[in-house]
């Protein structure tokens, strides 16, 4: 029988000594990816949160990106109080997304959610998201729930913008793609699940979202589970590196685009709304921003960017697993955006279209793996100067 079928009960997750083996199957282990700089006051909160989950197989990673307030006490507190806790004490803060990186190597757990160190995840979070993903006849690379948003120990709002544009229209309603998920103890599991505490009427209200979009649609970082193996197709990238915000735009644009994702009518978390978020300011209001779009801390067309320069840099990847060279040509399509590299010096068309930079820049591997005429077609609709792509290179 396979050996990880048969292994042991892990002890430190489960909170109990046990020598006797465990059932045969197990629910999936879900992580949850703390990211913290200099948000100590929130941090015990958030700890806690995700330690108080319903769900019976949740282990917490807090990534410290080298805070410099209360943090450094907060972290020996929780050390010393939660056990199970792994703490990654950066030397430097590089920005969120190498700290998110960091406490993902640190877990092998097949699903993972990230969290901000001022959000919150409610009790039911977990078991919500692991309902949904095991319900699923069409396996998204991952799911968003609605968030509260709270200010100072006030909820001001029950739910996210752009997340309930989505959810209140008609699409992404497929019933057909939905069963619910139980499981009875006995010989291959160690427990009835789920229990009386998840609300298995929640398959009702789900979205699936379109693949092909390239709007924000989802919940911000703490909103969403994602599966391992999803974020794995998307980790190969150097520039990952350098973004220092908009990881959840990164992951979940590209994640959505190649594997779907699907919206649970639920909040599930709570977005803490106190000042310094870099992206909602105040609580939402109809028709006002809440933000500055391209202030400070606002990553998010660099994160478009090195999307697609990944999508562009994979595509042989991506094409031998599934994708026709047509259907990728419309993702990139899709996914195009200004280049956030453009200076005065550079060309129109370059400015326009990350796609044409950088496919210009990979285009032998590119033309390779789309074909000749699909790899000029997106050249030419792009405005981009064939003669670029024909020019003998050394």
């Amino acid at each position: 029988m396979d050996e990880a079928l048969t292994r042991e009960a892990p002890a430190a997750r489960t909170g109990g000594e046990t020598g006797a083996a465990a059932p045969a199957l197990s629910l999936p282990r879900v992580c949850v990816v703390i990211v913290n700089y200099n948000y100590g006051r929130f941090l015990e909160a958030c700890v806690g949160s995700a330690l108080a989950q319903t769900y019976p197989d949740v282990e917490c990673v807090v990534v410290d990106n080298a805070s410099t307030d209360e943090t450094p006490e907060v972290l020996a507190r929780i050390e010393a109080g939660r056990r199970g806790v792994k703490i990654i004490r950066r030397a430097a803060n590089d920005g969120q997304t190498p700290a998110a990186l960091d406490g993902l190597r640190a877990s092998d757990a097949p699903y993972v959610i990230f969290v901000d160190a001022d959000d919150l995840l409610l009790p039911h979070c977990v078991a919500t998201h692991i309902f949904v993903h095991l319900s699923l006849r069409v396996h998204v690379g991952f799911s968003s729930g609605d968030m509260l948003q709270a200010s100072g120990r006030e909820v001001v709002l029950g739910s996210e913008e752009a997340f309930g544009r989505v959810v209140a229209g008609r699409r992404g309603r497929e019933p057909q793609r939905l069963r619910a998920y139980s499981q009875r103890a006995g010989a291959m599991f160690s427990q009835d699940w789920p229990g009386e505490d998840v609300d298995r009427s929640i398959l009702a209200r789900l979205r699936f979202v379109e693949p092909m979009t390239n709007e924000w649609v989802w919940s911000p970082t703490s909103g969403n589970c994602f599966r391992r193996d999803a974020l794995e197709l998307f980790l190969d990238q150097p520039a990952l590196k350098t973004l220092r915000t908009g990881t959840d735009l990164y992951f979940c644009l590209g994640v959505n685009a190649v594997c779907g994702s699907v919206l649970i009518d639920d909040a599930l978390a709570v977005y803490r709304l106190h000042g310094g978020n870099v992206f909602s300011k105040r609580p939402q209001l109809r028709n006002v921003l809440s933000y500055q779009p391209g202030g400070s801390g606002d990553s998010n067309d660099r994160a478009k960017a090195i999307l697609i320069d990944h999508l562009i840099d994979h595509a042989r990847f991506f094409v031998e697993r599934g994708w026709t060279p047509f259907d990728f040509a419309r993702l990139l399509r899709r996914m195009d955006c200004s280049d956030p590299d453009a200076t005065a010096a550079t060309p129109r068309w370059s400015a326009r279209s990350r796609v044409a930079t950088r496919l210009l820049a990979r285009y032998p591997a590119a033309a390779a793996a789309l074909g000749e005429p699909i790899a000029r077609g997106l050249l030419f609709i792009s405005g981009a100067p064939l003669s670029k792509a024909l020019r003998p290179r050394p």
